[in-house]
């Protein structure tokens, strides 16, 4: 057998493999809890969105985290991003985070005046703190930032966000209320 021959046998070999069996291609799948490939629901996705727009709310300088799309966001980063582990518990901590709010006030979240929102996030806050990264509030406030500060309006409203930048200046002097550079 020359050289051209065994080429062919071997793409020929290579290529049947991967056309007839999906073994090559689904080691890198994930599992997905619901149909749309997501690992949050509908549900979740708009608690975490609510959660993240008491973080980070509209301001007259800036949108807040729900004007941002940050709960898709902040699904795309769980799914894509982040071990089967986390994912677990920023779902079970969700779950966790909606009892809570049904036995202290009684309705949900979304419902809740922006003081009561704000006061049970502090909270919660406090517990998180003491529990260290065991904790699922955490988690959800970093997606919260992550999904925010990429954001487009995250970027260029509440971030000073140059496209292509010019020279390096190390120090440059802020005059007061003056976003941060992003």
């Amino acid at each position: 057998m020359n050289r051209r021959e065994a080429v062919k046998t071997t793409t020929a070999f290579l290529g049947g493999v991967l056309l007839t069996s999906n073994g090559l291609l689904v080691a890198c799948a994930r599992d997905t809890s619901n149909a749309s490939g997501k690992i949050l629901t509908v549900d979740d996705q708009s608690l975490i969105e609510e959660i993240a727009d008491t973080l980070l709310p509209t301001t007259p300088a800036s949108p807040g985290a729900k004007a941002a799309g940050a709960g898709a966001a902040i699904n795309l980063l769980l799914t894509d991003c982040y071990e089967p582990d986390v994912q677990e518990r920023v779902v079970n901590g969700l779950t966790e985070f909606r009892r809570t709010c049904d036995k202290r006030t009684g309705s949900s979240f979304a419902s809740l005046p922006k003081n009561d929102r704000e006061e049970l996030l502090r909270e919660i806050d406090l517990q998180a703190q003491k529990a260290g990264d065991a904790h699922y509030f955490g988690l959800v406030r970093e997606l919260a930032l992550r999904a925010y500060f990429s954001s487009e309006i995250g970027k260029t409203k509440a971030l000073r966000f140059v496209l292509v930048p010019g020279k390096w200046v190390g120090c440059v002097p802020l005059s007061p209320g003056q976003p941060a550079w992003g």
